[in-house]
């Protein structure tokens, strides 16, 4: 009964499962009093956050801090929080973190701000809600199209290189890689056919492409998402459709090569 009470309350807010239990916990599980103390909440469809920072927040954020003089998270604190979550660094979950962190490059060290307030935003106090938060998002990743086209897109200017425009071919294969050649146990809410994804690489790797830019970037995953497989490629391709120039190099490189 909890369980299908939480799903409901996400169902009518689209909050998180974290936010949908405090409400719920907090009204005993009576819907109708939980949703009334939600909207209650909101203004101009913004929920006013009234809870205290947790001191162990405060902690978890003293602990991967830079030094006592700095008030920011570098990168070695990244990673070294990434470590202790049990995740890697290129890992689409970790990505997931950074968004929910709001870091815009890895590059820039994270914020007091921008750590207390992402996790604090995300209800999470302790590494051990953080890695409950990540289990969800993972869920997300999974099943929601939606959501990691979010984080697959945001991704783009996470990993770009300081003062570059464009993505180094490298990089943008190793991620890739991690969202749509992903090991044999991980499927996400978009996955091209290994044929398609393989067919992808060769092309690129014809054409002596160097970078990628943002636009393709972000157009690749609608494009696949459009024609996960070379069949449906071949069925359903308009040669009308407003594709980038690399995508439309692509279509006509399988057909001339015999792909489709």
């Amino acid at each position: 009964m909890k369980d299908s009470h939480v799903d409901e309350f996400i169902a009518l807010t689209k909050c998180t499962r974290q936010m949908a239990r405090e409400f719920l916990e907090k009204n005993n599980y009576e819907l109708d009093y939980a949703l009334n103390d939600f909207y209650d909440t909101c203004q101009n469809g913004f929920v006013v956050d009234m809870r205290p920072m947790a001191p162990e927040l405060i902690a978890l954020f003293e602990k991967y801090r830079s030094s006592e003089i700095d008030s920011s998270i570098s990168t070695d604190g990244l990673v070294q929080l990434i470590e202790d979550l049990g995740l890697e660094l290129e890992d689409p979950v970790t990505l997931c973190l950074a968004h929910t962190l709001q870091v815009k490059s890895l590059h820039d060290p994270i914020s007091r701000n921008q750590f207390l307030d992402g996790l604090h935003s995300a209800f999470c106090a302790s590494l051990e809600d953080v890695k409950s938060m990540l289990i969800e998002k993972e869920s997300k990743l999974r099943n929601d199209a939606d959501y990691l086209e979010t984080i697959y897109n945001y991704t783009y200017g996470l990993i770009l290189e300081p003062d570059h425009k464009t993505l180094h071919l490298k990089a943008a294969q190793e991620y890739w890689n991690l969202y749509f050649d992903p090991p044999t146990n991980t499927k996400f809410a978009i996955q091209p056919s290994k044929p398609f994804f393989k067919q992808w690489k060769a092309f690129l790797e014809s054409q002596g492409t160097t970078t990628i830019s943002r636009d393709v970037w972000q157009m690749f995953f609608k494009f696949i998402k459009q024609y996960p497989t070379l069949q449906a490629l071949k069925q359903d391709y308009n040669e009308m459709d407003a594709w980038p120039l690399l995508i439309d190099e692509f279509y006509e490189y399988l057909e001339e090569n015999g792909a489709l």
